[in-house]
């Protein structure tokens, strides 16, 4: 063995025995933590039984009731998916910021900054860029735009006040939720009238020059009921020096030099009901700059103004004592547009005085209806059949540059190709979707679930996707899950439709990707208030759509993997809002030639977070998150990302004053500093992530 990899195996050992270490470390805490939440349940055991407490306790015996694995109001032991509930509770006493603060506390599910300085999720061992693998529902309706087919944009920055709970279910959903549902569905329930019976007004700050204000608000008049919110977000964001970008040896690269990552958004939402009518509606405009840049070259200039807008009506129609009906109709439209600077001013020996620069427009429009029937066939029995279409539209393109798209030649000035030489092609895609699942209470132990959809896409033939759930409560306080389920991702836009550009370059023959997924869950309450759940999961993914080679690099269908791990969960809570979580993941994904593992997610990740309302007036939370080392592309001959832990504290400071409420936290209380991982031959040292922060917040409510 060479003295080289001699020195790389050192390091990868070093690594790897840095990581046992804090797992151990780790573990002793949990077990030391379990024993006392035991002594301490016992001797509050009398306590719960006190009216008010059921509804705190709730959260931790999994009896929350959520909607999004049968589309219909299940606890979370009856139904069929290995899932997660946060509610608002949890939210608020944890200081989450954003849905990516409270995602990645999940077990299974990673979060990962990318070039442009948006989160990706990553679902059990996979992570790919725009998070087109993953389908993200507010209210139940799909926000994954259908150009990456992601939903990145849309929930990054998305307010927290107004979420009442969010569902994670942790396996494939396209059964009941079609294309997207490959990894997961998170299903984001926003607050209503009854959760909120007044306005609440929230006003933050912090780091970065960083603010916030946000008004609540929710209302009854009779039959009648309003409720929505609007917030205003902006943040210098945090700032890193960048050592080195793509073009580093060119004498007018801007490295080393600071990252650009300043947002603003503002976000409304207004949801009506009238009796058996809802009307849900939202208006979402951002703006934000680069981060390290557009093509991993730092820039001054490049920056991205996106508007997204959807109205939902859904009518509710009870038909006889057996037989419910929920239709819907809906129009959603996304618009982005982008001024991308891909090279900086003085490029190529001063070839490109001004840079190389690009501005694109394009508007999405979809236009789907959905009925859907509950049957209850017998006692113990309940059908579900849906019919849903969509019509997605992509135009409205403009495209100008200050270079040739084909041949990269510099101009005198900017030229308007939108007709000549459009960045992506118009299109539309129809889809007819029919859906079938089957609810059989067996016996009071025992319930089986069958489910089938069938999907219809445009330039695609049909697709076929099953799902099969047993649930058996064998014993007294435990249950067993056995799922099986199929799923699909139809390619998007830009992987089908991009044209005239020397990069990258649409494949209309592609075929969706597929996906079969086995899981066995495990939960068990040891006393009222603590439970656990141990999973299982094996998925096999064929026809992985992946860019090749070539130059230009077009997405083609090509390998497979396979990843199978282990979840842990521990659930408990011994007096009012006094209460701790843990959870580890266990995940192995390999590409299935040639066994290689899958980068940039941990084969190891686990959470703790510890709340204690120790007095009235104050409620303290401590999470802290730890990741394993990171593995790197095939290719790629830098060394693995190294292992790290981060920890948030969070104090509230209530009662003080009637409705007034304020709450401080620190992010990164330990000033870790952390990178993730940027892809071969982009940046060198990799996707810096922000140190230590501060934010305050206050809360009213009248």
């Amino acid at each position: 063995m060479s003295n080289k990899s001699k020195k790389a195996l050192h390091k990868r050992l070093n690594a790897y025995s840095k990581a046992i270490r804090t797992f151990i470390f780790l573990n002793f805490i949990l077990c030391l933590l379990l024993n006392l939440i035991l002594f301490a349940a016992e001797s509050v055991h009398a306590q719960s039984k006190e009216a008010g407490l059921e509804e705190i306790f709730a959260i931790f015996t999994e009896e929350e009731i959520v909607v999004s694995a049968l589309k219909r109001p299940r606890t979370v032991s009856k139904s069929p998916a290995i899932m997660s509930v946060i509610t608002a509770r949890q939210i608020r006493q944890m200081g989450a910021r954003t849905v990516s603060d409270i995602l990645e506390m999940v077990p299974g599910l990673d979060i990962t900054m990318n070039r442009n300085g948006t989160r990706e999720i990553g679902v059990r061992g996979i992570l790919e860029e725009d998070s087109s693998k993953v389908k993200v529902l507010i209210d139940g309706h799909s926000i994954n735009e259908p150009g990456s087919g992601g939903a990145t944009f849309n929930f990054d920055d998305l307010v927290v006040v107004n979420i009442k709970r969010i569902e994670i279910i942790r396996g494939p959903g396209s059964a009941l939720y079609g294309q997207n549902a490959f990894l997961a569905v998170i299903n984001i329930i926003t607050k209503d009238t009854a959760d909120i019976d007044g306005f609440q007004l929230t006003t933050g700050g912090g780091s970065f020059d960083t603010q916030n204000y946000n008004m609540l608000f929710g209302k009854e008049y009779k039959d009648l009921k309003i409720s929505g919110f609007f917030d205003y977000f902006d943040t210098e964001g945090f700032s890193k020096k960048i050592e080195q970008d793509i073009i580093s040896t060119d004498p007018v690269s801007l490295t080393p030099g600071r990252s650009q990552n300043e947002k603003e958004k503002t976000d409304l939402n207004l949801k009506l009901s009238y009796k058996n009518l809802e009307i849900n509606s939202k208006y979402m405009k951002k703006r934000r700059e680069g981060y390290i840049g557009f093509d991993d070259a730092l820039s001054d200039d490049t920056e991205w103004k996106d508007t997204y807008i959807f109205t939902e009506f859904l009518y509710r129609l009870s038909l006889s004592e057996r037989l419910k009906m929920i239709s819907k109709a809906y129009y959603d439209q996304y618009n982005s547009e982008a001024l991308a600077e891909s090279r900086p001013e003085g490029f190529s020996s001063g070839t490109y005085p001004d840079g190389v620069k690009a501005i694109t427009r394009i508007k999405y429009k979809t236009i789907g209806f959905e009925n859907q029937l509950n049957y209850n066939v017998f006692k113990g029995n309940e059908l579900t059949i849906g019919l849903q279409y969509e019509w997605i539209h992509q135009g409205d393109i403009h495209y100008g540059t200050n270079f040739h798209p084909l041949t990269n030649a510099p101009l005198s000035s900017f030229a308007d190709f939108s007709h000549s030489l459009p960045f992506t092609r118009k299109a539309t895609r129809h889809i007819w979707a029919f859906y079938l699942q089957d609810e059989w209470n067996i016996t009071k132990d025992i319930d089986l679930t069958i489910g089938v959809r069938h999907d219809r896409f445009t330039r695609f033939e049909g697709t076929t996707n099953p799902r099969a759930g047993l649930i058996w409560r064998f014993i007294e306080d435990a249950h067993l899950k056995i799922l099986y389920a199929t799923a699909f991702r139809a390619p998007n836009f830009n992987e089908l439709f991009f044209v005239n550009n020397p990069a990258t370059v649409g494949n209309p023959n592609l075929d969706p990707e597929k996906i079969n997924t086995f899981e066995i869950g495990l939960g068990y309450n040891f006393t009222e208030h603590i439970r656990v759940n141990v999973n299982y999961f094996f998925n096999r993914i064929r026809d992985r759509i992946q860019k090749d080679s070539q130059t230009p690099s077009q997405d083609q269908n090509q390998g497979g993997a396979r990843i199978k791990g282990v979840e842990a969960e521990l659930k408990a809570e011994w007096e009012n809002d006094n209460y701790a979580y843990a959870n580890y993941t266990f995940q192995n994904a390999e590409e299935t030639r040639n066994r290689n593992r899958l980068a940039f997610v941990p084969v190891h990740k686990a959470n703790l977070c510890i709340n204690l309302g120790f007095w009235k007036y104050a409620n303290a939370n401590m999470n802290t998150f730890v990741s394993g080392p990171r593995t790197r592309e095939d290719g790629d001959t830098r060394r693995d990302l190294p292992s790290y832990t981060l920890s948030n504290f969070t104090l509230i400071g209530k009662n003080f004053i009637d409705n007034f409420e304020i709450r401080g936290s620190i992010y990164n209380l330990f000033n870790k500093g952390y990178d993730d991982p940027s892809p071969v031959s982009t940046v060198p040292t990799d996707f810096p992530q922000q140190g230590r922060s501060l934010r305050v917040e206050l809360r009213f409510n009248f």
